[in-house]
């Protein structure tokens, strides 16, 4: 905060008509608004700027500058000239303010219409800075940590003194020109700059300078990014699909987006797995934690993926201006979301809100890389993996069912989840199968899952999600539920494509081992669970998904604002 002492400050938007790389940029509409609004808009609530002054040459300029409640000095033919410098143009409108008002101001902010991410709380630092630091001018900047050359006499040179990474380079600071500040006393017809200078570096985003195109392109992109939180979890009871959802999702959403995730610290498995995507992780212990978290983030957009959920909680969501998206929700909270998407239970007559069925599942990036697959007239390898917890432990009635029917030529690769919890007791049988001639691979956190799935002949999984990721491929596939929501998963029955066994408390050994053999000796059965599983095409649903929530939140949001 500055000094008792009250400064006068005048902050002058020097915006002509004459712009090459873009025409009428100054009025011309980013994100729906005109250019020099933003900075106007930034001046006018700053809590130390008195005055906001547009100089130009445009009357459509000012027109739209008043509309924003700022003055206008217009300026003479002779300072819109392409080769006129700033100085006498700032001189010119602020020595006209001060004869008009009979006032005389102690500071001077150039502020450039075409930095439109500069923020107000960002102006008021900068000015901060300049008063308690008793400077002349302060300038706008922006550090760049590279490895920079000059030419000077046809000889080129390095502006380092050793070749070091970029992160350990000393910076060199470039000037933005968004904004500078000076005090009155330095301001003259040619000059703007005093003897005691320093520099203030702008936050990465505020440096946009509009010049052309593909500055616009890149402005507009960062006016339309959105703070959007995932609340989500995993654990050994509920496993960590919604978790690989969540960041399936999150993976294509912060190239435009702040993306953050809301966990409750005591499910450390789904914490453990977010963890390695290096996103901003927020944990709470409490419903009155987690709602002290979201309003220090103050997303635009919440997407749970935490199943049930309950009117209040929807509501309070709501009520605090968020934008919700529920995943799986069956829950009478799913009423008052804005948008629920559901692609593993269908529902013939879905409410208006509510977007059912395989078109909304979101595959896995490795799933649009391996190739689908080509039933073999031989199966020579068994893919069994179910999931990240596994909690009915079927990977050891696989097994066993595996032994029983004496596969000792069938190649078995097992891979087990972050949440398998018997890995010693699973360990130790399979030594003991190995020693009487099984061949059989254990794996644990693999990384790409889609090619294991793509090499496998027949693969055996439980009926979650993997079903979708199955069905990408083409891969032959006996399916089990590990519990009664799962078994409501219709994809298995309205695709006809997996062999579905039923519900994990139903399914025996025998059943198993049935149902291996079943697809061993059947290669036409094999070959036609392919193609009927191939026939849902399942790699548009991403974009589909992604368009779906943000246009619905960018419709909301417009409707919110009117």
């Amino acid at each position: 905060m500055l000094s008792a002492k009250k400064m006068k400050m005048i902050a002058i938007i020097p915006a002509r008509c004459g712009s090459k790389g873009i025409p009428r940029k100054n009025i011309k509409l980013l994100s729906g608004k005109p250019l020099i609004a933003y900075v106007i808009e930034a001046a006018m609530t700053s809590r130390y700027i008195d005055n906001v002054v547009v100089s130009t040459d445009d009357e459509a300029i000012a027109e739209i500058a008043r509309i924003y409640r700022a003055k206008i000095i217009m300026r003479p033919p002779a300072l819109a000239e392409d080769h006129i410098p700033l100085d006498p143009v700032i001189y010119h409108a602020v020595t006209a303010v001060e004869r008009k008002e009979n006032i005389q101001y102690d500071y001077v902010l150039t502020i450039q219409p075409t930095s439109p991410l500069l923020q107000t709380i960002t102006l008021d630092k900068m000015i901060e800075k300049m008063v308690e630091g008793d400077y002349d001018t302060i300038m706008s900047v922006k550090a760049e940590n590279h490895l920079f050359w000059i030419k000077k006499d046809a000889q080129f040179s390095p502006l380092y003194k050793e070749r070091k990474n970029r992160q350990y380079l000393d910076p060199i600071y470039r000037e933005t020109g968004a904004v500078t500040i000076s005090i009155r006393a330095v301001l003259t017809e040619n000059n703007r700059i005093g003897k005691n200078i320093s520099l203030f570096e702008l936050p990465d985003e505020e440096t946009v300078d509009i010049d052309d195109y593909q500055d616009w392109e890149t402005a507009e992109s960062l006016l339309r990014r959105r703070k959007i939180v995932f609340r989500v979890d995993g654990d050994h009871d509920i496993g960590l699909g919604h978790i690989y959802r969540a960041l399936t999702l999150a993976t294509r959403l912060v190239f435009h987006h702040n993306i953050y995730f809301v966990m409750d610290r005591s499910r450390e498995l789904g914490i453990q797995k977010v963890r390695e995507y290096y996103y901003p992780i927020k944990l709470f212990s409490d419903d009155i934690e987690m709602f002290e978290t979201l309003n220090e983030i103050n997303p635009d957009i919440v997407i749970n993926d935490i199943l049930d959920t309950d009117p209040e909680y929807v509501q309070k969501l709501r009520s605090n201006g968020y934008f919700v998206v529920n995943f799986e929700d069956l829950g009478e909270g799913a009423e008052d979301a804005h948008i629920v998407i559901n692609a593993l239970y269908e529902n013939s007559y879905p409410a208006k809100n509510h977007y059912y069925g395989y078109r909304y599942e979101c595959l896995r990036d490795e799933f649009y890389i391996f190739p689908q697959k080509e039933p073999e007239p031989e199966a020579n390898t068994l893919l069994v993996t179910f999931g990240g917890t596994d909690p009915n432990d079927l990977t050891r009635r696989t097994l066993q069912a595996l032994e029983q029917l004496g596969l000792k030529n069938i190649m078995t690769r097992v891979i087990l989840g972050k949440g398998y919890r018997p890995k010693e007791q699973l360990f130790e049988y399979v030594s003991g199968l190995r020693k009487d001639g099984f061949q059989i691979d254990v794996k644990e956190n693999v990384r790409l899952m889609a090619k294991e799935m793509s090499k496998a002949d027949i693969m055996i999984t439980s009926n979650g999600r993997t079903i979708y990721e199955v069905a990408s491929l083409g891969t032959p596939c006996i399916s089990i539920s590990q519990n009664e929501r799962e078994a409501r998963h219709l994809f298995v029955h309205n695709s006809h494509g997996p062999l579905y066994l039923g519900i994990a408390y139903t399914v025996s050994v025998d059943d198993i081992a049935s149902a291996i053999l079943r697809l061993i000796d059947d290669y036409p059965l094999r070959k036609e669970m392919s193609q009927k599983l191939l026939q849902f095409d399942l790699k548009g649903n991403l974009e589909r998904v992604l368009n779906l929530i943000l246009n619905n939140y960018w419709e909301w949001e417009r409707h919110e604002t009117d």
